[in-house]
């Protein structure tokens, strides 16, 4: 389905009181292009991915590393400490043998060296995205794996359409997409007002 843009564009501005930069337009773009090159045609879906990009980037719409690290040292101290702290119970970023570091990466965040070969694999990647997991920042692959885990349940296993379809439409509950139920409501408003952007306008029909 295609999106109308200048509607889209517009009633993000109304939604969320934007002004937006060139890299969060750039961010929209391919997420919307990816969407309608796939001809999907459910927008709960696109509003839900929206919204979840919306949060897990801190709004900016672009890749990030975990705990928006400027660097990998960034990202590895954070988990460290977290680790460090008893706040979870494996650090998950330490380096593994390869000398690569598998904290969360990307428009969501894509953590543990399993995910990043499992992710690598499901993309046609092979082992490219486990031997460089720095490509999960990259925009366009990034997407893939944003559309990838949340359509197929890469992520936690739960899917979009087990949340939003004929029967249901279920915007809190579908924060087990993702991360269990942690800032579920507060996504669920985001996900309803990208459903507003999302609105098409209507076709006035001519009677003869």
């Amino acid at each position: 389905m295609m999106v109308d843009r200048k509607q889209f564009y517009d009633t993000l501005s109304a939604q969320f009181h934007l002004n937006l930069t060139q890299s969060q337009i750039n961010g929209y773009n391919a997420i919307l292009e990816y969407w309608e090159a796939s001809c999907l045609f459910d927008l709960r879906w696109l509003a839900y991915m929206l919204a979840t990009v919306y949060h897990e980037t801190g709004r900016s719409m672009v890749p990030v590393r975990e705990y928006f690290g400027k660097t990998d040292a960034d990202s590895i101290r954070a988990v460290t400490e977290l680790y460090n702290r008893g706040k979870i119970t494996k650090n998950y970023a330490k380096p593994e043998a390869n000398g690569n570091s598998y904290f969360g990466r990307g428009l969501v965040q894509l953590t543990w060296a399993e995910n990043y070969k499992r992710m690598g694999q499901s993309l046609g990647m092979g082992v490219r995205l486990y031997d460089n997991p720095s490509l999960a920042l990259d925009l366009g692959i990034s997407v893939q794996i944003l559309f990838n885990g949340m359509i197929n349940g890469l992520f936690t296993k739960h899917r979009l359409v087990d949340y939003f379809n004929t029967a249901t439409t279920d915007w809190v509950r579908a924060r087990r997409i993702i991360n269990s139920m942690d800032k579920a409501e507060l996504i669920a408003d985001y996900a309803r007002r990208f459903k507003v952007c999302l609105n098409q306008p209507k076709i006035a029909v001519v009677s003869r």
